[in-house]
Order: C-alpha cells, then sequence, then structure tokens
C-alpha cells in the first residue's frame, strides 16, 4: 500500500488511498474515473450533432469510443448498470456514423455499422443507417440487399417484418432504381440517448478502460472409403461438442448473410453493380507499390509464416500500418505455417499435426501479431485469416474422422482458436476472425471420413463464432466454379471472403479466364448476394508480366471494386 500511494497522483483532499475499517478505500475526483469521461463525451458529442457541428460530434464520440476496451464482467458490475454503458456505446457509434453521414465520410460509417450489426443483427436502426449510407455512396444495389437481409433475419427469429422507418426507406430505395422522378429526401433517424435513470451506484474501483513469396498449395489427398467407419471417434466428436459448448457460446456471433431475393434482382436489374472489397498482398511494402492500387484496392493482404516476421511486424507499427488506416484502406492477414506433422499431446489424447499452432508460444506469437496490426474500434477493420487452408494442419490431409489422432488434432484446434480470437480481439480493437479454408472444400464430400463439405459441420461452432468466412483458391485448372460453391456454402454462415486468388504456377490463360468468367455483372450480383464482400489478389508478378492481364484486372476493380476513399 505504501508503494501504490506513491504510485497515484494526490487526491484533492490528500486521501487518496485511506484505511477504513480493516480495509482501504480510493478516492477518485470528479472527471478521473473514465466512465464519467465516456458519459460526458458521449453525451456532449450528441448535443454537437444537434446543433449541426458534425465535426465535432465525430471528435467527441471518437475520444469517446477509445475509452471502450470491453463490457464489465458481470460478477464484478451492477448488471444494470453494465446495460447503461452497452447502450451508451450504441448511441455513441450512432452518432459517430451520423456524423460521418453528413460529413460525406460515408465509406467509413459503413465500415463501423457492418462491425455493429457483426454484434448485433436485430437492431433496425443499425440497418436504417446502413442502407443510407450505402445510399449516399451510390450503392443502390447493395442498400437494397441489406434490406432483404434484414427482412429475412426478422423473419426467421421473429416472424416479424421490419418496421415503418425501414419500410419507408426500402420504398425510397426502389423509387429510386425505377423512377425517373427523385424520389422524396429520406427522413433522418432518429437518434436516442440512452436513458440515464435509473441508473444504480457503480464501484468507483471499475473503469470502462480496464473492462470495454506466397505459399504453394500441398498435393490434395482423399483417402478411400473406409469399411468401418470410427464409431469411437462420432462419440468423441459429440461428447465434445457438449464440452465445447460453454466456449463458443462466450464469443460473439457472425451476423447472418440474407440473399437478395429473384424478384428484387429482377426490379434492380441495370442499376448499379454491387460492390466487393479488392485486397492485394502478398505483403504490405510490396502491396502500396504496386500499379494496381490505382485501380481501386481497397485492402492491404499480408502473410504471417512465422514468428521470425513479427519484428518486422512491430517494426510497421510506427509508420507503414498507420498509414494504410489513415488512407482508409483495410487490413487483411494471412496466418499460413508450414510445418511436418507429428505426435502431439492434448487433453484430448494423442494428436498428430503441426505442432506450432498448438503451443503456448503461438498463442503469445498471435497476440504480437494483433498488437502491431491494431487500428482504432471505429476506424478501418483487421481482417485476420487463419490457418490457410486448415486441412493441411493435421497429418492425415483427408478429413475429420480419418483417424483418432486426426480427429484429436482438430479437437485440440477449435479449443486454440476459440482462445486466439479472445486474445487477438483483446490486442486489436478493430479486428475481424475467420478460419481459412481451400477452395476445393465444398467441391466433394465424404462423410464417412468427414472429408469435403462434412468438414464444415465438424467446425460449425468455430464459424459461427468467428466474424467472417474465408477461403483461398488456388487451383491451377480454374477456380470460377470453386468460387461459386465456396461462397454458397459459406455464406449461410457469416460474411465471405476471397483471401487469396492465384492459380497454382500463375498460367496466364487460366487466370485471365478465372476473372472474365468470375466478374461479369450477372456473376458478381449473384455472389454478393450469397456473401462475398471481399476478394483478394495473392500479388501482382504475373500481372507485371502480361500487360494485358494487368488491364483486365485493373479495370475489373475500377467496375466491381468499393471507390477509394480519399486519404485524410
Amino acid at each position: 500500500m505504501h508503494q501504490l500511494r506513491k504510485m497515484l497522483p494526490p487526491s484533492e483532499d490528500g486521501q487518496r488511498l485511506a484505511g477504513q475499517g480493516g480495509a482501504y478505500r480510493l478516492t477518485v475526483d470528479s472527471g478521473e474515473l473514465d466512465i464519467d469521461i465516456f458519459e460526458s463525451l458521449v453525451s456532449a458529442g450528441v448535443d454537437a450533432l444537434a446543433a449541426g457541428e458534425s465535426a465535432e460530434a465525430i471528435r467527441l464520440q471518437r475520444e469517446a469510443l477509445t475509452l471502450w476496451r470491453d463490457t464489465p464482467e458481470e460478477d464484478a458490475t451492477d448488471p444494470v448498470f453494465i446495460r447503461h454503458l452497452d447502450e451508451l456505446r450504441w448511441t455513441a457509434r450512432y452518432c459517430l456514423t451520423d456524423g460521418l453521414r453528413v460529413t460525406g465520410e460515408v465509406m467509413e460509417g459503413i465500415t463501423v455499422l457492418r462491425a455493429m450489426l457483426s454484434e448485433d443483427p436485430l437492431r433496425e436502426p443499425t440497418w436504417e443507417r446502413l442502407i443510407m449510407a450505402q445510399r449516399a455512396a451510390g450503392w443502390q444495389v447493395d442498400a437494397l440487399a441489406s434490406y432483404e437481409q434484414v427482412r429475412t433475419i426478422l423473419l426467421d427469429e421473429f416472424g416479424a417484418a421490419p418496421g415503418s422507418q425501414l419500410q419507408g426507406i426500402y420504398r425510397a430505395l426502389l423509387a429510386e432504381t425505377t423512377d425517373a422522378v427523385p424520389p422524396p429526401r429520406l427522413a433522418p433517424v432518429p437518434l436516442s440517448r440512452a436513458a440515464p435513470a435509473p441508473v444504480p451506484p457503480r464501484p468507483p474501483a471499475r473503469p470502462v478502460a480496464a473492462v470495454p513469396p506466397a505459399p504453394r498449395r500441398r498435393a490434395r489427398t482423399v483417402t478411400a472409403p473406409l469399411t468401418l467407419m470410427l464409431i469411437g471417434a462420432l462419440l468423441l466428436v459429440s461428447g465434445s461438442s457438449m464440452a465445447h459448448q460453454a466456449t463458443w457460446s462466450a464469443l460473439p456471433r457472425a451476423a447472418d448473410v440474407g440473399r437478395t431475393s429473384s424478384q428484387d434482382r429482377a426490379a434492380t436489374k441495370g442499376a448499379a453493380q454491387p460492390k466487393i472489397l479488392f485486397g492485394l498482398g502478398p505483403d504490405a511494402v510490396k502491396a502500396t507499390g504496386s500499379p494496381l492500387m490505382a485501380s481501386g484496392i481497397g485492402m492491404i493482404t499480408t502473410w504471417y509464416h512465422g514468428p521470425d516476421q513479427l519484428s518486422q511486424f512491430e517494426g510497421w507499427r510506427s509508420d507503414v500500418i498507420p498509414k494504410i488506416y489513415r488512407s482508409g484502406r483495410a487490413v487483411h492477414v494471412v496466418v499460413a505455417t508450414w510445418q511436418d506433422g507429428t505426435s502431439i499431446k492434448t487433453r484430448f489424447g494423442r494428436a498428430c499435426g503441426q505442432p506450432y499452432p498448438l503451443s503456448d508460444e503461438f498463442v503469445d506469437d498471435m497476440r504480437r501479431l494483433a498488437a502491431a496490426f491494431a487500428g482504432r474500434a471505429d476506424g478501418p477493420p483487421l481482417y485476420i485469416s487463419m490457418f490457410h487452408g486448415l486441412q493441411k494442419l493435421a497429418c492425415a490431409n483427408s478429413g475429420y474422422l480419418a483417424d483418432r489422432a486426426t480427429t484429436n488434432y482438430y479437437l485440440a484446434l477449435k479449443e486454440r482458436y476459440a482462445d486466439i480470437m479472445k486474445t487477438m480481439r483483446q490486442q486489436a480493437p478493430n479486428a475481424r476472425i475467420a478460419l481459412n479454408w481451400d477452395g476445393w472444400t465444398a467441391s466433394h464430400d465424404d462423410p464417412r471420413t468427414g472429408a469435403g463439405r462434412s468438414m464444415f459441420r465438424y467446425f460449425a461452432e468455430a464459424m459461427r463464432a468467428s466474424d467472417f468466412q474465408s477461403f483461398s483458391l488456388f487451383e491451377p485448372d480454374g477456380n470460377a466454379e470453386e468460387l461459386r460453391r465456396m461462397v454458397k456454402a459459406l455464406g449461410t454462415r457469416g460474411p465471405v471472403m476471397v483471401a487469396y486468388y492465384g492459380p497454382h504456377e500463375d498460367p496466364v490463360d487460366v487466370y485471365q479466364d478465372d476473372l472474365r468468367r468470375t466478374f461479369t455483372p450477372e456473376t458478381v450480383s449473384q455472389l454478393v448476394a450469397d456473401g462475398l464482400f471481399a476478394f483478394s489478389f495473392r500479388d501482382d508478378d504475373l500481372l507485371r508480366m502480361s500487360p494485358e492481364t494487368m488491364t483486365l484486372a485493373s479495370q475489373i476493380i475500377r467496375d466491381y471494386g468499393h471507390p477509394q476513399p480519399a486519404v485524410r
């Protein structure tokens, strides 16, 4: 206590830490507790927006949101007060996105709103703001698809239709895409404060800040049908599902992705094409120097191959990473490890696979990785695709039930994935995390060995807890059909990203055929309706060697990529 008193700043009454009744009392002066500061900033930001001072409202709400680390623990704080703080945070983000729309910074507002919907897809005011922001950005088709998405979610969850405000916005959008006469101005979404009373007394010692070159494909193998299935492994999987329930239920669930109905697609035919986020790798420094950047690349992809790269990434923290975020672009990291499988002891029994992902060192390395690439919670996102084809991690690259050692490895890997998500989200408030699959996974199925599409069933809880879904495309003989199948299969579980596109050995004819078959108005519309939101090129090596392919890729990015945000 003597040492603690020396560390604490003096109090107004001189009794910062005083003994009282066999315990100690900590005095917190007015304006010192970050909960008070948070509440004051949110209130001032709402007042500024109401007064027409949008820039000041944005500044105040950003300052407030930087104090938020995570939701307070319910066993240490009154749950009613926790709900009060959470509602204040929603108010702050609503005020921020309203201000961004007024000032014309709709791209950043869309990013924040999508992150909010990944937390709670049932809040209609969030959908209202997202649709209006998409409209302001000129993405009428995306806005209509968002309405269909929320309509489907509300129908599935409650059997209810969207409220009158959302329906009014939808009718105005339809009029805008079908009529020559300009539709009436959309009414602003009302911004309501979180009710300040009744608020229970809060514990003074519980501050908000304390609470809230590319790899090549390994050969694919599929075992012959087994005469006897692994009944014991199936029982183990069933029991494990119950054992893991508490682990996965504590993690946030990705927002479901609805589909645009065929009637709406027909109604919007001829309107602006839906847009996706284009990325480029294989590392931030090389990607930012590519000629493709001028076409509208909105995401910079970097590959992580092992702990030797961490010091380089930490060095980027002072210049490379902040520059990318300031440009309004997202950052994307693909975590790829390449080791020989070996026998590993796990709590599920002997397993066989790459040892690094199950090691304690890996968790700490992922903490450092997330800290190096971290950005603001309300800024451009940090997407992280974990494991680069998780089927390649186990010794037997032939299905979840290939043998007991393979099943045990995947059980331990799912547990490790839950730990990693928690660690990364603590270090990087803008992190969005996904498992990464090989692109051929949805093209075949073997329920007896748990291979192909059956793998999704065994990772269902992990995929629901993920922020998006991710896969790689690298077949040397064509990828257009695999892209379509994977997006359709994964889109029912969340937004879908192609984390890596680049045919093995870079055949120019395959590359061009993939792009021409994929990026047509009809195909892109269907892919976006099925859940695709991002597509990252492995690198631009082949494009630099083939001017025709470079021109093709550049035109595709200009036609179908999100507009490039202005550098601030």
